[in-house]
């Protein structure tokens, strides 16, 4: 089984997605294949830091949590073959580079942020185009000549995946198909955020003109983001689950089907 977060920012999957892969790797072990692809060079993102340096401590911090599920990471190549530095514009540059990473991992699942529709929302515009982009290149994917081939597959056929949002902030949404339950795999999700330091502790602090919280602050405010979203969802309680929403932009699937081929080992072949 391959399964590939696709997101914007290098800790956007530990937020969103971590626990699920957490238990996917308790569940699958080695019979699994994780890729975390990040769109942007997260360069922008630090408010002392020149882009080079903030880039290197993103991708150090990103590897350092990939290694913890024995996930492998990339940051996206656009058709130039160069990354994003962040500002995610839809063209055929940064879809080009898309429409490669996807086919070259072959995921059986991808996991991706969703598109906001509500144009009261506010937007990341880097989460929103990420999300458009994973859904204009769906189809594409099993078209053999839509970009070209930076990988030089020899395969012309590539399956279509299964692609799932993940629960987004900006567009609060209260419906759901999908929610894990991660309490087994929660010390897991939350060491893996911990390894973003550079926004923990000095970014994300500084953005929002909040004191940098320490160790014990920040696990009491990630716990009640959990609890946060349950509520929003309407799960009053303190179990720590991820959210998530099928979409009908690659393979078609339902609930029962998704839920069994992510938790039942071998249900992939029936």
């Amino acid at each position: 089984m391959k399964i590939m977060s696709i997101m914007a920012h290098q800790d956007d999957f530990e937020f969103n997605a971590g626990g699920t892969f957490a238990l996917l790797r308790r569940i699958h072990g080695a019979e699994a294949q994780f890729k975390i692809l990040v769109t942007t060079r997260g360069a922008s993102g630090h408010h002392s830091l020149g882009p080079e340096e903030t880039f290197r401590r993103r991708e150090n911090e990103a590897m350092k949590s990939a290694a913890m599920i024995g996930a492998e990471y990339e940051c996206l190549k656009c058709l130039d073959g160069e990354h994003l530095p962040g500002q995610i514009f839809i063209d055929r540059n940064f879809l080009g580079g898309l429409w490669n990473a996807i086919r070259a991992f072959e995921p059986d699942f991808i996991f991706c942020p969703p598109v906001t529709s509500d144009p009261l929302a506010g937007i990341h515009i880097d989460h929103y185009n990420t999300a458009w982009g994973v859904r204009m290149v769906a189809y594409q994917l099993t078209v053999p000549r839509a970009y070209p081939d930076m990988h030089n597959l020899s395969r012309l056929k590539t399956k279509s995946p299964v692609i799932l949002n993940v629960d987004d902030t900006y567009s609060a949404g209260k419906n759901y198909d999908l929610a894990f339950d991660i309490a087994g795999v929660y010390e897991k999700k939350l060491q893996m955020a911990l390894c973003h330091e550079s926004q923990i502790y000095e970014w994300l602090p500084w953005n929002s003109n909040e004191p940098p919280p320490d160790r014990e602050e920040f696990q009491k405010r990630f716990r009640q983001r959990h609890s946060n979203v349950n509520l929003r969802y309407g799960n009053d309680d303190s179990v720590p689950r991820e959210y998530f929403m099928i979409t009908k932009w690659g393979a078609k699937s339902d609930t029962e089907r998704v839920r069994s081929q992510l938790v039942c080992p071998g249900c992939l072949e029936h």
